[in-house]
């Protein structure tokens, strides 16, 4: 059927509907006519008004409705209603992941680190932690400048799973971040800079933080004494 036949479906259906307004089925047909028209809005609303007839059914249509209209809006780059029909995905169909993981990428889109945070805290809390959660975590840390946490979740990651390969690589990147800082402390120190040497062992500790030589070295800067 071409866009011109759909069209006429749906005025159609209307007229029918105006006729036999509890026919759920003419909804539904609507919808889907609404559908190939990639009218998402209408599709919608067409099914919400079966599902008020009958209740419990259409739910996980109308959750691809929405998830089928934020991804064409993020496509386009309109993340922020992009979101909002994720979100409605996510109300209409709890629990669905990728709801989550759609949502997550519109805020991340949208720089929106915090609220990433949030949304996986929330996720964890939910569902339970696991590995490929606590990297997303920790790589929301490392962006939000909090290092030691970013760690801490990278460790817990490879407790869950000792092999993943990600998690294996943040460390990696902790650990090359922590010696770099730590290098330049050493140079700041013997160029007599210490508040400097210090500022520097501070940051190599915070992508670092079980470093014992760290410590050591801290401890005998004459900054750190009372």
């Amino acid at each position: 059927m071409g866009k011109s036949q759909y069209e006429r479906a749906v005025i159609c259906f209307s007229k029918a509907i105006t006729l036999q307004p509890q026919q759920v089925q003419l909804y539904v047909s609507q919808a889907e006519a609404y559908l190939q028209l990639c009218d998402f809005q209408s599709a919608a609303a067409c099914y919400k008004q079966a599902w008020l007839l009958e209740p419990g059914a259409f739910k996980d249509r109308l959750a691809f409705i929405y998830y089928l209209q934020g991804q064409c809006l993020f496509d386009q780059g309109f993340f922020v209603d992009a979101l909002e029909a994720f979100s409605k995905a996510a109300e209409v169909k709890p629990g669905c992941r990728a709801h989550k993981v759609r949502s997550l990428a519109c805020l991340t889109a949208l720089g929106r680190h915090t609220d990433c945070l949030k949304l996986v805290n929330d996720w964890m809390a939910s569902e339970g932690p696991t590995s490929d959660l606590y990297i997303l975590r920790a790589r929301l840390h490392k962006e939000l400048n909090k290092t030691s946490v970013c760690y801490h979740d990278v460790q817990l990651a490879l407790a869950l799973n000792p092999t993943c390969p990600v998690a294996g690589a943040l460390q990696l990147q902790l650990r090359e971040a922590s010696e770099q800082a730590r290098q330049r402390a050493v140079d700041k120190a013997l160029c007599g800079e210490l508040p400097e040497a210090l500022c520097m062992i501070n940051i190599a500790l915070a992508n670092s933080p079980e470093d014992g030589g760290l410590y050591l070295f801290r401890c005998f800067q004459p900054m750190c004494r009372p």
